[in-house]
């Protein structure tokens, strides 16, 4: 799908009986597409799957989790970022603060819908960072956070691949193409400037809900020592290192959520471990 202005979109999911949206509530805000299962038992935790750059809610990882939480109590709910999948908008407008913005909103329609269940964020790369800062930010609902290779520090390493002259033809365009596997995406530069918003060493000092950072040790798009930092400043990170493991880790995506529902259950259940 191509929305014009904003470059090439994700392929929307295929047709699911648990597809709900959640419509613009003030002007500039997009309609967001998201796939919603109800806990299965009342105050049971919704686990959010939030994903990377270029992704959608029908990826392999998102779809893999929902299929491991089948027939266990806790709800299951993904979305699209604004720009990505079903949901409007496009990337040229993307920043960290819309993502959290996007959270925000599905943070409140879980409010209603299941109001005393508290939330496990569940993000990878791009949508690893905003789990991690919106936990930051609202930790009040937030029992858990997953982040798979979370994209720490993403525009800046953009930015910084650029020379001076392609950088400044970026602001003047508007627009940087971004090749993400067989799509291209239209990153505007705003990108960058939001991000010094957000530096890692605030991210650190206030991230106050335990953290699970799963890190491909032979990561070639997002360095692993972004994570080993922020788990080393933060004592509230437990940081596991996959051996040989790449970006995606496609072929470790069940022992990513196995390894996410034993720290969930160590949570839940604490006398229960050791």
């Amino acid at each position: 799908m191509d929305n014009g202005a904003g470059g090439a979109r994700v392929p929307a999911a295929p047709p699911d009986l648990h597809r709900r949206s959640l419509e613009p509530g003030v002007p500039g805000q997009a309609r967001l597409a998201l796939t919603y299962v109800p806990a299965a038992a009342r105050g049971a935790p919704v686990w959010v799957f939030l994903h990377g750059l270029g992704g959608s809610r029908s990826g392999s990882k998102a779809s893999r989790f929902r299929d491991w939480l089948s027939g266990r109590a806790p709800g299951f709910l993904a979305l699209d970022f604004t720009g990505h999948g079903d949901s409007g908008g496009d990337c040229r407008g993307l920043t960290l603060s819309r993502n959290l913005e996007d959270i925000g909103r599905v943070a409140a329609f879980l409010r209603r819908e299941a109001p005393r269940a508290p939330l496990v964020l569940v993000g990878s790369s791009m949508g690893g960072v905003a789990a991690l800062w919106y936990a930051a930010l609202h930790p009040e609902r937030v029992r858990l956070v997953v982040a798979i290779a979370p994209a720490l520090r993403m525009a800046a390493r953009i930015a910084a691949s650029l020379s001076a002259a392609e950088r400044r033809r970026w602001r003047e365009r508007g627009f940087l193409p971004v090749p993400i596997g067989h799509e291209v995406l239209e990153i505007g530069p705003g990108v960058v400037d939001d991000e010094a918003s957000y530096p890692p060493e605030r991210l650190a000092a206030e991230l106050a809900a335990p953290t699970l950072i799963l890190h491909g040790a032979e990561d070639p798009v997002v360095p692993v020592e972004l994570s080993r930092d922020l788990a080393s400043d933060c004592p509230l990170v437990r940081l596991i290192e996959i051996e040989g493991g790449g970006h995606r880790l496609r072929e470790q995506r069940d022992f990513l959520f196995e390894a996410a529902w034993d720290r969930d259950r160590e949570l839940a259940n604490p006398m229960t471990v050791g």
